[in-house]
């Protein structure tokens, strides 16, 4: 009597073991590759520190972040990356990966050569602003250089192949850059393309004007056309944020006022503050910040439709500007791939979700200390 009620308890032991494995693995946060054109506190530098803290809370798997150039040159991106994550303390498990000098096609001779044809930019054109800078010439953030973190030995190429295959069909690409380093990716192992879980993009500009260099095309995928075309086709699951939903989220004045005048003030809200100044002009956008909130939270999507998306890649006034489709227009050949685009987002929802990440506790405070990666040392 005593040996079987003991077999009953080994076995309900183990159906316990059984089921708290089970929920350990419903439970397992979505892990994701930031690409990033980083900067220091504008857009892609707020998406760092909120996923710091989201990271930390445990609500993602944050697997590295992987710099193209864009915003800025890649190595000055580079740079101000390392940077930040030290700042936001995860410096020991969340490594930084060196990607593309330039996109796929052109670089900075080929933009001065679009301005001979086309004329003087009108609105932004990020690292072309200026030549490639010496690595030894680089500007320090506010608080300077990083002081012991260094970039991954593995390349971000190599680093986003050898993730999806170590992790099949659970990573999102979270690419708020040039699509440099993912295109490059996908020509060189294109196995990992089935492998991905989703890409989840802020990019491109479907029913509104663009915001970069003459006004038609949307900066990001502007920057490379060519590295975009090859991303779009991909059979993965696209999700995009463009234009048209970023453009209604702007920063307002309020949140401003919420997240400089929060107490005790820490770095990120010091940085903040000297960024953006004493008042927010008319049309200070938060764009990156937008993908990383549907990432995390889809339901504040209040308006998505399917669009079947193409790039204009002729070298004219239209370079980079997004070609869209409400049907497929190639349907016998299945040339593009339908994305679910997000045309509006819930922005009071949005706007909580923004302030609270942005004024947290800098460094973070990891709730379970995340077990260390060796997946690059």
């Amino acid at each position: 009597m005593k040996k079987k009620q003991m077999r009953l308890s080994r076995t309900a032991v183990f159906s316990l073991f059984s089921l708290i494995g089970i929920a350990t693995c419903v439970a397992s946060p979505p892990k994701v590759i930031i690409d990033t054109d980083f900067n220091t506190i504008f857009d892609d530098g707020q998406v760092l520190i909120m996923a710091s803290q989201l990271y930390a809370e445990g609500t993602i798997d944050l697997l590295g972040f992987t710099i193209p150039s864009g915003n800025e040159w890649r190595d000055q991106g580079v740079s101000d990356c390392l940077k930040a994550v030290e700042r936001m303390g995860i410096e020991n498990r969340v490594k930084v990966y060196v990607g593309s000098q330039y996109p796929i096609l052109h670089d900075y001779n080929d933009y001065l050569y679009e301005q001979l044809l086309f004329g003087p930019p009108i609105d932004y054109v990020g690292a072309y602003s200026a030549p490639q800078s010496n690595p030894k010439h680089l500007v320090p953030p506010p608080d300077g250089f990083a002081t012991h973190t260094r970039p991954a030995k593995t390349d971000a190429v190599d680093f986003i192949i050898d993730t999806i295959h170590r992790y099949p069909h659970e990573v999102t690409i979270l690419e708020i850059a040039p699509p440099t380093n993912l295109a490059l990716a996908f020509r060189k192992d294109p196995t990992i393309i089935p492998l991905i879980k989703q890409i989840v993009t802020m990019a491109g500009q479907i029913f509104v004007p663009g915001n970069a260099y003459r006004g038609n095309a949307e900066f990001n995928w502007w920057f490379d056309p060519e590295a975009t075309q090859i991303v779009l086709r991909a059979a993965v699951p696209h999700f995009v944020i463009p234009l048209d939903c970023t453009n209604n989220v702007p920063l307002t004045q309020t949140v401003f006022n919420q997240i400089v005048d929060h107490q005790p003030q820490t770095i990120v809200e010091k940085l903040y503050a000297q960024a953006f100044g004493p008042t927010v002009a008319p049309g200070t956008f938060i764009y990156d910040t937008n993908a990383l909130a549907y990432f995390v939270h889809p339901e504040f999507a209040t308006d998505t439709r399917g669009i079947w998306i193409d790039i204009h890649k002729t070298f004219d006034a239209n370079y980079g500007k997004s070609i869209p489709y409400t049907s497929d227009p190639f349907p016998t050949i299945g040339l593009l791939q339908e994305s679910n685009v997000i045309f509006a987002i819930n922005t009071t929802a949005f706007y909580a979700f923004y302030v609270d990440l942005l004024t947290r506790p800098v460094p973070v405070k990891f709730v379970h200390p995340p077990p260390a990666d060796d997946l690059d040392d």
